[in-house]
């Protein structure tokens, strides 16, 4: 699986510097789709030409609430401030926290605050049917420390793919927050992808009970199924890059 992506990843590299135009439009394409498709997963009704249409002109779609369009909007935001990021940032909490609060910027009638973590516990039914609790609040700020403290010890050995993709499962197997955890999740992973040079996984709508049943393997010890999923969509937007 690593050699595959490898390979393809060095096809690309050799032909580097890619021509500004082909960059900008690739890099469009994917702002777009990661953007929708995060979105989508967690129910926001916008369709995917309905979101390209809202980035690429501003203006509002007819039938959708004020909070969707400020979804889009955010999390393209947490893009650009992502892609920012990753020349000179390192993976923190303070980063974390960032990509929090950028999301839920102004956002009506939370019940929290964004950029902080959750100030009660909370669950969630799963895809088997079953409840789930995640990490107790007062827990979150030593779990995430001791997260983060594991990346660091585990970045020099892990393939960046893997490594990412664990990352994003023990960052939603603590769900720090009390809204937004998939799709920050999300982020912090692809930062991860994009600092080793890898372009962005992007989870689709339509794998969403895929994605969801292989986080549910996870939590009971076995991430084989979720690394594979992240691996082939690295996989699929190199091809889509080295086809480009």
């Amino acid at each position: 699986m690593w050699e595959q992506i490898d390979d393809l990843k060095r096809q690309i590299d050799a032909k580097r510097p890619l021509h500004p135009e082909l960059m900008k439009t690739i890099a469009q394409k994917f702002r777009e789709e990661w953007t929708y498709h995060s979105n989508a997963i967690e129910g926001n009704t916008f369709s995917y030409q309905e979101t390209a249409f809202f980035l690429r002109e501003g203006l509002t779609v007819k039938g959708k609430t004020l909070r969707e369009h400020l979804e889009i909007v955010n999390h393209a935001e947490a893009i650009d401030y992502l892609q920012e990021a990753i020349h000179g940032r390192q993976l923190t909490e303070r980063l974390i926290k960032d990509f929090h609060a950028i999301l839920f910027q102004g956002v009506r009638n939370l019940d929290f605050h964004p950029g902080e973590y959750k100030k009660k516990d909370n669950h969630v039914l799963t895809i088997s049917g079953k409840i789930h609790h995640y990490t107790p609040y007062l827990q979150v700020q030593q779990e995430i420390e001791s997260l983060i403290r594991w990346y660091r010890e585990e970045e020099s050995k892990k393939h960046p793919v893997e490594l990412a993709a664990l990352f994003h499962h023990r960052f939603v197997a603590i769900h720090p927050f009390s809204d937004g955890n998939g799709r920050v999740g999300r982020l912090v992973m692809n930062f991860i992808l994009m600092q080793n040079g890898f372009p962005p996984a992007i989870i689709r709508n339509e794998n969403r009970q895929e994605y969801y049943t292989a986080l549910e393997q996870a939590d009971q010890g076995n991430p084989r199924p979720f690394i594979q999923i992240i691996a082939n969509e690295v996989f699929r937007a190199l091809q889509l890059m080295a086809s480009a």
